[in-house]
């Protein structure tokens, strides 16, 4: 009986080896099979060409929204995908489609100017000709019939204003709107224009009042030659055009179906949308054209995997996550099952590394292993960190907001990674050919190593001990609430402010662009990470210590409650702004919950 016992046990070891060597056989042919692929037969490029260039812009729901997620679609099919399908993530009340546009002064002198205007904002009828003109501003007394069919140039800097001041700018725009502008003028932050906009209007109410952002250095040269009380003349052609809705916007997804675990999923994704100003390479057609062409290595490869691998294209990002925020609302069952989320949405530089919490750390060494000496020339790197990181603003927060695994890809090289995203710049010329290449290969790879583990990724102290009571934004009595969003309202490069947003705790603490953050309610901040936990920190309001033309300044930032919590509270709610004052929504500013 003893030695019956004894065979068995040696017959299960031999077996259980042969298993786990039979499988990392597999893992080792699988790796080396996308390297070769991924090495020699990259089309990514090729993919993100035909994306931004072909297709073009892809503002969410618009005419060339819908045709990039049918070519994806195609495209997964094509690849031989299972599950496909374009599903339906949210609708607008108004589409907007944007055509082509022009303006020149035409007097004093002949100059072409360059603009661009926020998406859901009016248009010129046709060709329109008008005088250029200043605001208005302060105690002065104007006629505003002498405005009509003029290019008013509002303000650059408009410091701190008292309510007064406020009510009194209203009531001159009120004015100039009755009496029949051309629109209105506002600077760039510099060369780059910065073109956002707000999907929040209705067809019985949409602006009629074109509004333009002018690079900085020709509104500076128009506005010098007004003050010097020179007739400056603008012809402007602005092809703006809204779309009677309701609009709908889709994801497009995609599978290559595990064999073991085929109900357990590991997410590969980007969006597909962008904003319209140029056509959307960086932000987020990268991205796109990477999920896309690791499907494709992928499958061509013959890989099968241990769980399904999902590769999901969102739309609505840039109006605030709406596609992965509807899908994760439309499978809640579905978030237990997901081993992790990796979105692509850094611009043009090369996947450098990604984080690991202690708990998952040995996991993900496996994972990345191969990644380590992938190119010596781009090193990857995989940092340890006590708890997930957050505020970033992409599609994977939308999964870490219930409890799933979400990743933002470290990137490192020699682009200017803010330089196009958002504004004009953001267009084909971006594109670092051997960089997006070596990024498809390690996503692909990541895909290929998280589907073969043998468990799903830890989740064992994923937010630390301060966020484990997040939940669902609403305000029926009796359900859980989350902890109140912490925006400081900035896009930064590390710990550098590249840009204040509007009515935020930066603006109204004195943020400008270039200042940079070194401490923070006493925390020493050396890069992006370190800010974000030092904002992350306890404490309503925060001194902040920034660098400022080669200074030491303090600034004091508060997040106490505003708006509707400040109305509960007994204070007085602001007023809202006028219709033509609304600005455009923030895409990604530094988002902390």
């Amino acid at each position: 009986m003893r030695t019956l016992f004894w065979t068995l046990a040696i017959s299960l070891s031999l077996t259980t080896a042969t298993v786990a060597s039979d499988l990392e056989k597999q893992n080792l042919e699988g790796q080396q099979k996308i390297i070769e692929i991924g090495k020699n037969d990259n089309r990514v490029v090729d993919t993100l060409d035909y994306l931004v260039n072909g297709i073009g812009p892809r503002l969410t729901g618009s005419y060339q929204d819908h045709i990039a997620c049918n070519w994806a679609k195609d495209l997964f099919e094509e690849f031989g995908l299972e599950n496909v399908v374009m599903e339906e993530a949210g609708e607008f009340p108004v589409g907007f489609q944007r055509g082509p546009w022009r303006g020149q002064m035409i007097a004093p002198e002949m100059m072409d100017l360059e603009f661009g205007t926020p998406a859901w904002s009016a248009g010129t009828r046709g060709v329109e000709e008008g005088r250029a003109m200043t605001f208005p501003g302060g105690d002065t007394e104007f006629n505003a019939a002498d405005y009509k069919d003029a290019w008013i140039f509002m303000p650059s800097q408009r410091g701190r204003r008292n309510r007064e001041d406020r009510q009194r700018e209203r009531e001159f725009r009120e004015q100039l709107q009755e009496v029949g502008i051309g629109g209105w003028v506002y600077p760039s932050r510099g060369e780059t224009i910065t073109i956002l906009g707000s999907s929040r209007v209705s067809w019985d109410n949409l602006p009629t009042t074109p509004r333009v952002t002018l690079r900085r250095d020709q509104y500076d040269a128009i506005v010098e030659r007004i003050e010097k009380g020179e007739e400056v003349t603008l012809r402007m052609d602005i092809r703006n055009h809204f779309q009677p809705g309701p609009v709908k916007f889709y994801n497009v997804i995609g599978d290559i179906v595990g064999t073991e675990f085929p109900d357990e999923y590991v997410i590969i994704g980007g969006h597909i949308d962008s904003w319209d100003g140029a056509t959307g390479t960086t932000d987020n057609g990268m991205g796109t054209a990477t999920t896309i062409e690791a499907a494709r290595i992928l499958a061509a490869s013959g890989i099968k995997p241990r769980r399904t691998i999902r590769f999901m294209l969102w739309s609505g990002e840039e109006q605030g996550l709406l596609g992965s925020k509807a899908w994760v609302a439309n499978n809640p069952d579905a978030m237990d099952k997901i081993s992790a989320v990796f979105v692509y949405d850094g611009g043009p530089n090369a996947i450098a590394g990604t984080w690991a919490t202690a708990a998952m750390k040995e996991d993900m060494q496996k994972v990345f292993a191969p990644m380590m000496d992938l190119n010596p020339d781009l090193p990857f790197e995989l940092k340890d960190v006590d708890s997930i990181p957050r505020g970033i603003g992409s599609d994977h927060e939308s999964f870490i907001a219930k409890g799933v695994p979400g990743f933002f890809w470290d990137q490192e090289g020699r682009a200017d990674t803010w330089y196009g995203i958002h504004t004009q710049k953001d267009t084909f010329d971006r594109v670092i050919p051997e960089y997006l290449e070596h990024s498809t290969t390690v996503i692909a790879l990541t895909a290929f190593g998280l589907a073969n583990l043998d468990t799903l990724l830890s989740r064992e102290g994923l937010f630390g001990a301060s966020n484990d009571d997040e939940g669902e934004d609403n305000d029926d009595e009796g359900e859980e609430q989350p902890r109140r969003r912490r925006m400081l309202g900035v896009f930064l490069d590390e710990n550098v402010i590249e840009e204040v947003l509007p009515d935020t705790p930066a603006s109204r603490a004195g943020f400008k662009a270039g200042d940079k953050v070194i401490e923070v309610g006493g925390a020493e901040v050396t890069d992006r990470m370190s800010l974000v936990r030092a904002i992350r920190a306890e404490g309503e309001q925060k001194k902040v210590i920034i660098m400022r033309d080669g200074k030491k300044m303090e600034l004091m930032v508060d997040w106490q409650p505003r708006g509707r919590n400040q109305a509960r509270q007994g204070g007085a709610t602001p007023e809202p702004p006028a219709a033509e004052e609304k600005k455009p929504e923030p895409a990604k500013p530094l988002e902390l919950r």
